[in-house]
C-alpha cells in the first residue's frame, strides 16, 4: 500500500493517546511511505474536561517534532489537526486554524451542546436511530456553517457507542451532508477504525455508495489510530470497497491543497 497514506492518526500530543510519534514514523518508513501526517485532537471547551478547558495539542511542539523527525528519517513530515466542531466554539476553531500553517484539517463532530456523544448521558432514553439522527443533524449544521476544513471525519462516530443501524434509514440527512461537501469541494473520510467489524464495513459501503451516486469523488482514508498496532488498520478492505463502489483515487493534502492518488 505504498503511497496510500494514513490520514487520521493520533500521537501522545493528543489527550487520548500515549504513543510516541516516532513509533508511527518508523512503521511508515519501513512500509515505504514517502509522507507522514498526524492529526492531533483539538476540542475547544471540551466536555471531556471537568471545567470545559480546551483540549489543544502543543502546536509548537508538534511542529518541532515534525522537523526533528524529518531530519532523522527519509520521509516528508506534514502538520495536521482534527478539529472538533461545535456551534458555540466554531469561531474560535476558525481563528486557530487560520493562525497555524496546517497541511490538512479534519473537521469532526464529537460533541453536542451538553455532552460528548460517546457519553452514556447522550444516549440515555434514546434509540440508536434517534441518537444518529441528532448526530447527523449536528453534522449538517457543521458542513453548512463551517468552511475551513479539508475532509469530514467519521460520519458514523456516534454509532461506535450507540450501536448499529441501517444508514438507509438516514438517507435524507446523509444526502444533505454529502450535497454540501460536494458543493464546497470538500472530501469525505472513510474511517477504518472499526474494521473489520462487519457492521462497520456495511455502514461504510452504504455511505460510499450514496456519496458516489451523488457525484462525490473526493475521499480521504484514515485509521483513527491511537496506537501503532492500528496504523493503516482496515486499509485493504477500505481500498477494495472504494474501488467496488465507484472511487478511483484518494486525496492527500499538503499546505491545504489536495492531490489525487490513484487507487
Amino acid at each position: 500500500m505504498m503511497n496510500i497514506y494514513d490520514c487520521h492518526l493520533h500521537s501522545r500530543l493528543s489527550f487520548d493517546s500515549r504513543e510516541d510519534m516516532e513509533n508511527y514514523v518508523r512503521i511508515a518508513v519501513a512500509g515505504g511511505d514517502s509522507r507522514f501526517i498526524t492529526t492531533e485532537h483539538m476540542d475547544l471547551e471540551s466536555h471531556f474536561s471537568p471545567r470545559h478547558f480546551d483540549i489543544v495539542p502543543d502546536f509548537a511542539r508538534q511542529r518541532k517534532l515534525l522537523s526533528q523527525l524529518a531530519e532523522k528519517y527519509p520521509i516528508e513530515m506534514l502538520f495536521g489537526v482534527e478539529a472538533g466542531w461545535r456551534r458555540d466554539i466554531r469561531e474560535r476553531n476558525r481563528q486557530i486554524i487560520s493562525q497555524n500553517p496546517f497541511d490538512f484539517v479534519i473537521m469532526s463532530v464529537h460533541e453536542s451542546e451538553k455532552y460528548d456523544v460517546s457519553f452514556p448521558e447522550f444516549r440515555q432514553g434514546r434509540t440508536v436511530d434517534r441518537c444518529y439522527n441528532e448526530y447527523l443533524s449536528l453534522v449538517c449544521e457543521a458542513v453548512e456553517s463551517f468552511d475551513n476544513f479539508d475532509t469530514l471525519g467519521h460520519i458514523d462516530y456516534v454509532l461506535r457507542y450507540a450501536g448499529h443501524t441501517d444508514l438507509d434509514r438516514h438517507s435524507r440527512l446523509l444526502k444533505k451532508i454529502f450535497r454540501r461537501l460536494i458543493e464546497k469541494d470538500k472530501a469525505l473520510e472513510l474511517n477504518t477504525k472499526a474494521f473489520p467489524d462487519p457492521q462497520a464495513v456495511e455502514r461504510a459501503v452504504k455511505a460510499v455508495k450514496l456519496y458516489t451516486s451523488m457525484g462525490g469523488r473526493k475521499f480521504t482514508m484514515g485509521s483513527d489510530a491511537h496506537k501503532t498496532q492500528y496504523y493503516k488498520n482496515g486499509f485493504e478492505t477500505g481500498i477494495r470497497l472504494l474501488k467496488e463502489h465507484g472511487a478511483d483515487s484518494l486525496m492527500f493534502y499538503r499546505q491545504r491543497k489536495g492531490e489525487k492518488l490513484p487507487l
